[in-house]
């Protein structure tokens, strides 16, 4: 079987078959003629063949191409040709291999699970940038139309910006957050359940709460009240989630949290609120239409059998129902 080292010496046989001449071919190439005659040699002696026959007059040093050099020109011109749109393909790989999505990690935690991450790179075909901020700061780079597509919570009205798709997928009531085994004292009974009712003062002000920062949704739902109904010195506030368990697991304090962020985590015990109007927790997945669109407009994704939020939407789909 025949082989070529190099690729150069077929992309100047072609110009030389394209053009008729040496002279022409080497000066399309920016390269000097013996370099172009080398480069036909080459090819001819790697595939034992004469591929052109040379005329001894003209000015131009013209060539004809023989039955041989003919069967090659087809060849090579396929053969580069391929070379070309698998630059091209690769090309599109790399800028397609990147999908920013944005995970608050309460919502992750119930959406996707641990192990639904890798599970929605490898379907991307991608690499995935997962923003885990809080909702607040998360919906200031959906604004800016800096994330995909992902999910989001919010507590007054569903997100509204220009250019993004939303609808709520879930929805959450405030808990009381405590350590397993260490409940507060003088709690409610409403019916069979026990309830923390905070409207009573004294059980209030026998407690310390722990609540998360501005940059998450709890912030505004709960921290607002807490701070017009306890005072400052039993107040904690954090900056991260993970943080915000360990203190309520350790047993220094209780905290407000959406049941989702407490549900499945064995760290926590939880138990319904009264006395208190907190609206729900509710989470939204979004697809920024206009990232979607720009890039279908540059052929990203031509290749993708779905649009990467709907591969989103199937893997989260896939994970509630193994609930």
């Amino acid at each position: 079987m025949a082989s070529i080292d190099n690729v150069r010496d077929m992309e100047l046989f072609q110009l030389v078959a394209e053009l008729g001449s040496f002279t022409d071919a080497a000066a399309a190439a920016h390269v000097s003629q013996p370099t172009v005659s080398l480069a036909v040699k080459r090819l001819e002696q790697r595939l034992g063949a004469t591929l052109v026959e040379r005329h001894r007059f003209g000015a131009k040093g013209g060539i004809s191409l023989t039955e041989a050099g003919l069967v090659v020109m087809r060849h090579t011109a396929s053969i580069l040709g391929e070379l070309d749109q698998l630059s091209e393909e690769l090309q599109a790989a790399r800028q397609t291999s990147r999908y920013n999505v944005g995970l608050p990690p309460i919502i992750s935690a119930y959406l996707l699970g641990a192990d639904s991450l890798d599970t929605l790179a490898h379907r991307l075909g991608g690499q995935v940038d997962v923003q885990s901020v809080g909702s607040r700061r998360l919906m200031r780079q959906i604004e800016r139309h800096a994330v995909d597509f992902g999910a989001v919570a919010s507590v007054d009205q569903a997100p509204s910006v220009g250019g993004i798709q939303t609808f709520r997928i879930a929805s959450f009531p405030f808990v009381l957050a405590y350590a397993p085994g260490n409940p507060p004292q003088g709690l409610a009974a409403v019916g069979e359940r026990t309830v923390f009712d905070f409207s009573d003062a004294t059980l209030v002000d026998t407690l310390r709460f722990v609540t998360l920062g501005d940059d998450f949704v709890h912030s505004k739902a709960a921290t607002a009240f807490l701070r017009s109904h306890v005072d400052t010195t039993r107040l904690i506030e954090v900056s991260d989630v993970n943080t915000m368990k360990a203190i309520i697991t350790s047993g220094l304090a209780v905290g407000l949290m959406a049941s989702v962020a407490v549900d499945h985590d064995d760290r926590l015990a939880s138990m319904p609120v009264v006395g208190v109007n907190l609206p729900d927790f509710d989470v939204y997945v979004f697809n920024d239409e206009t990232r979607e669109a720009a890039n279908q407009e540059r052929g990203l994704d031509e290749h993708a059998p779905e649009p990467p939020s709907q591969t989103f939407l199937d893997i989260i789909g896939e994970h509630l129902s193994r609930k």
